[in-house]
């Protein structure tokens, strides 16, 4: 038996006790923010999700009777960034898009922007359509296109596209890609549902729920 414990000191288990306690940041209220890399950072895991596309109108008369789309998912993307300290990041969190009369709209993409080489971004989802002549159309579309993330362990997961409504109910919103932190809201980057059928003046559909940006370091 060794001196120390003979002596009934306790010694520190190895890995017991990290490096420094990890830093997070979590960005929910949409439009553009600064952040800047504080002393003794050189990476950030980030995920970022985009916003959510809103439902489409529910309409309605004598001849048919036309549920609203749901909106598109917003993508979900994330990597490790390489950053130095006193960067200044723009961080940029999606807004959901509205369900005005007629199609709803597509929400806004989240994003990171920097100097240096690096930045993050992910898609949001498009708005669901209303038909002519009252007929349902097609749900939005998953947030795709501008996702990706200029990191190591990079990775992303596209939304999925929003349902067409039936003859008496509107279409749920799309899921957001998988992958959203578990920091950011419940719902974060779904898309909004489609309204029921009805009469004019019809009802509209249901906006797209906001996107969401998270940091740790």
């Amino acid at each position: 038996m060794g001196v120390a414990a003979a002596a009934g000191i306790l010694l520190p288990v190895a890995g017991s006790v990290p490096a420094h306690a990890q830093t997070q940041k979590v960005y929910t209220a949409p439009g553009a923010t600064t952040f800047t890399v504080p002393t003794g950072v050189s990476q950030i895991r980030v995920v970022l999700t985009g916003a959510g596309g809103g439902g489409s109108m529910g309409t309605g008369n004598t001849v048919y009777l036309s549920g609203g789309s749901g909106g598109g998912g917003g993508a979900t993307s994330f990597c490790t960034l390489a950053v130095h300290p006193g960067d200044n990041m723009t961080i940029t969190v999606g807004a959901g898009g509205a369900a005005p009369n007629g199609d709803g709209l597509a929400g806004t993409a989240s994003s990171i922007a920097y100097a240096n080489e690096g930045g993050a971004s992910a898609d949001a989802g498009g708005g669901g359509h209303t038909g002519p002549g009252g007929h349902e159309d097609a749900g939005g579309a998953g947030g795709m296109n501008a996702t990706w993330c200029a990191g190591s362990d990079a990775g992303q997961n596209f939304g999925q596209a929003g349902t067409a409504g039936v003859k008496d109910a509107g279409g749920p919103g799309g899921a957001p890609g998988a992958g959203v932190s578990s920091a950011c809201p419940a719902g974060t980057g779904r898309g909004g549902n489609g309204a029921d059928s009805a009469p004019a003046p019809y009802r509209r559909g249901f906006p797209g729920a906001n996107g969401c940006v998270v940091l740790v370091y």
